[in-house]
């Protein structure tokens, strides 16, 4: 598979940034450099780092009172130590109250809240999916079969405690009167922007000040902070609306990610109506409640995030390559075993089942019915050689017949 969901927001160097893009297979916009130079006219698609430029200061009373939630597993303390001492640097202002994740290894997790088995279907709309087989080479699945009918999977047990632990937040959120930001405890701040500058707390405060009151303007349920996958200037299936781009952020179709995001009451409601129970790991249940055209959600560009860039917003996620938590059971873009939680394998036949198929075949084989299958074939013959006889007696008739009228002229 892949999914990219699995992927984590990674950002290069400035000297890199052509690599944020979509992937080449989807690719269809040309690099900024070079249609900055194009005549103003004939420009399809501009920079978002353009646009924002002109955007007027951000109201930061528009944070009010926004607080955090900060996600993590009680046995990571490494984690939640790193992160707590980041925000505390770079987001002094902001209050965070540490929330425990549910431990999928050792917590019981409602059936009626979280499915146990998910399907592949919707994702491979949008995700990229490979022939999956086994250590012996042959295939359990096509590519074909992810989209149609899909793909049954087993939530790993950190998918399945990372989708109640948004969940158990949900059910917080829904309650209040206002938005609440979500953290996961590998949220990064401290990271190169898409424009080569250095994010920093003043700018991290400003950006989503703007994006926030963007966000309250468009009546959002959902404000992902970081993004990657498809929405408005980089749609996969839906269509954008004419008219000009906002510079700060934009209609979410299908993204995945759920490091950071703001969440309204309004929001948690709606997904907690459809989550009964969630059936797909929580940034693809997101994802499609949002393209469903159910949950309201957007993106917070950053500057430099163009309409082609890939991956983008104010926040990225700390590589924890080989510490991760959480298996993704389809096998995601970190490699994972997409066999491992296979909910069922396609059956192949036992050994008594082979061993009695090849007893078959040999019995079909016996010198009777070898003699038989002979016999059969002789009779088959017999027409065709009868033929063919009658057919050389008539020549030699009407050659001896043509003999005897030749004979009185030849006396």
């Amino acid at each position: 598979m892949k999914r990219p969901a699995a992927a984590p927001l990674k950002r290069p160097a400035a000297a890199k940034a052509a690599a944020m893009k979509k992937p080449a297979a989807v690719r269809k916009a040309k690099a900024v450099t070079k249609f900055a130079r194009e005549p103003a006219a004939k420009r399809q698609r501009k920079s978002v780092a353009v646009a924002a430029a002109s955007a007027s200061a951000p109201d930061l009373t528009m944070l009010g009172d926004l607080s955090a939630l900060l996600l993590g597993l009680e046995r990571r303390p490494d984690r939640r130590e790193r992160c707590e001492k980041m925000l505390a640097e770079f987001v002094p202002w902001l209050s965070v109250e540490f929330f425990r994740a549910t431990d999928g290894k050792s917590d019981t997790i409602p059936d009626e809240e979280v499915a146990k088995t998910w399907n592949t279907q919707n994702n491979s709309l949008y995700g990229s999916y490979e022939d999956v087989m086994d250590k012996e080479g042959k295939v359990l699945y096509t590519v074909a079969q992810f989209a149609d009918p899909g793909v049954d999977y087993e939530f790993s047990p950190g998918e399945r405690g990372c989708a109640h632990s948004h969940h158990r937040m949900w059910q917080r959120v829904a309650g209040m009167e206002g938005p609440m930001l979500i953290l996961e405890d590998d949220v990064q701040l401290d990271f190169e922007r898409s424009d080569g500058s250095r994010m920093t707390g003043t700018i991290f405060k400003e950006r989503l000040a703007l994006g926030m009151l963007e966000a309250t303007k468009k009546d959002a349920d959902v404000l992902y902070l970081g993004w990657s996958g498809f929405r408005d200037g980089n749609y996969k299936h839906l269509k954008a609306a004419r008219g000009k781009k906002n510079p700060v952020v934009r209609k979410a179709e299908y993204v995945w990610t759920t490091v950071a995001y703001v969440l309204w009451p309004a929001g948690a409601k709606k997904l907690l109506e459809k989550a009964q129970p969630m059936n797909q790991p929580v940034d693809n249940f997101m994802g499609w409640e949002s393209r469903e055209g159910r949950l309201n959600s957007w993106v917070l560009l950053d500057n430099g995030d163009a309409d082609d860039t890939w991956s983008g917003g104010i926040v990225t996620q700390l590589d924890f390559t080989g510490d991760s938590d959480i298996k993704k059971s389809d096998g995601g873009d970190q490699g994972d075993d997409p066999t491992a939680y296979l909910a069922k394998k396609p059956t192949q036949p036992s050994a008594s089942e082979d061993a009695e198929m090849k007893t078959v075949d040999a019995e079909e084989a016996t010198p009777e019915n070898a003699a038989q299958e002979a016999e059969a074939s002789e009779e088959a013959a017999a027409p065709a050689e009868t033929e063919a006889a009658a057919a050389e007696e008539e020549a030699a008739a009407e050659e001896e017949q043509a003999e005897a009228e030749d004979a009185p002229a030849q006396e």
